[in-house]
């Protein structure tokens, strides 16, 4: 997977646990349209916040005695997925071993949609890593069979103007290491950064790897909380046109007694912090 750019991302995965209605009203409230709550054929739970090319997922566990997904239920809350595309899992699988990563067999699974009463299945299939491959939180890789079930324009207007994911912050000892191990997963090429950083691009994104006293530096006390592992998911960045938008739904929730949202803006960005979530999000303009 050599290639001079990284795979494009899927998406990415804030987990919520058994607190989806109260990550549903928060995230709605910073002008995010959610789609419908699904739920997966594994035992999860979720809302979608669809843009252009990809998507941010709010991934929970039901808590109506149903079966638990594992994968889920063992990792923490907060950020705690990168996924790429793939138009190819059998294929990515064997790269991936190629590449000398090991990887589980190639998943299948679905979650029903409903649309103007009619009920369809989105289906997926996703190739995993075998657990202690990356400690930051679970990787994996996702085709799409159904792409017309999920990017839909109904579901890709934001009152936030948000059209893409922009990167991903990873926490970790060493930079470089961390970055050569990702190209490892999904190409690109790791380049050093005027401030010690490390980046992996893609087409329309940026892997950005820091050490603990960088990611401080940059964003003060709105940082994530690793816990106990090496290395952690520290920042989602997305795109937006405008940072107007997302200002004004800001200061509405501050008005409206949601003191649990701390964000600060610097020119061009503003970057809000959900502590009940260990979730940062980094909005562009």
């Amino acid at each position: 997977m050599a290639n001079a750019l990284a795979l494009p991302i899927d998406h990415l995965v804030i987990n919520t646990h058994f607190e989806m209605n109260a990550a549903q009203v928060i995230f709605e409230q910073l002008g995010f349209t959610l789609t419908p709550r699904g739920r997966h054929s594994l035992g999860s739970i979720n809302h979608l916040m669809v843009f252009e090319n990809d998507y941010l997922e709010l991934i929970g566990l039901p808590s109506d005695g149903g079966p638990l997904r594992k994968d889920v239920l063992e990792s923490p809350v907060g950020i705690d997925g990168l996924v790429f595309q793939t138009a190819d899992a059998a294929r990515t699988h064997q790269l991936l071993q190629v590449n000398g990563l090991a990887v589980q067999p190639v998943q299948a699974f679905s979650r029903p949609v409903e649309l103007d009463g009619v009920v369809s299945e989105a289906r997926f299939e996703t190739v995993r890593f075998e657990p202690g491959q990356f400690n930051a939180g679970r990787i994996y890789y996702c085709k799409h069979f159904t792409p017309e079930l999920v990017w839909r324009k109904e579901w890709q207007a934001h009152s936030n103007r948000v059209k893409k994911l922009a990167g991903l912050v990873i926490v970790c000892d060493s930079p470089q290491q961390e970055a050569t191990h990702y190209v490892a997963a999904a190409g690109g090429v790791a380049v050093a950064g005027a401030n010690g950083e490390y980046r992996v691009r893609g087409a329309q994104y940026a892997l950005v790897f820091v050490t603990a006293v960088q990611y401080t530096e940059c964003f003060g006390g709105l940082t994530c909380v690793g816990g106990k592992r090496p290395s952690f998911f520290g920042a989602i960045a997305i795109q937006t046109p405008s940072l107007t938008p997302l200002r004004q739904a800001l200061k509405r929730m501050q008005k409206n007694g949601l003191h649990t949202i701390t964000w600060r803006e610097q020119p061009g960005r503003i970057a809000v912090q959900i502590p009940g979530f260990n979730t940062l999000l980094e909005f562009l303009a």
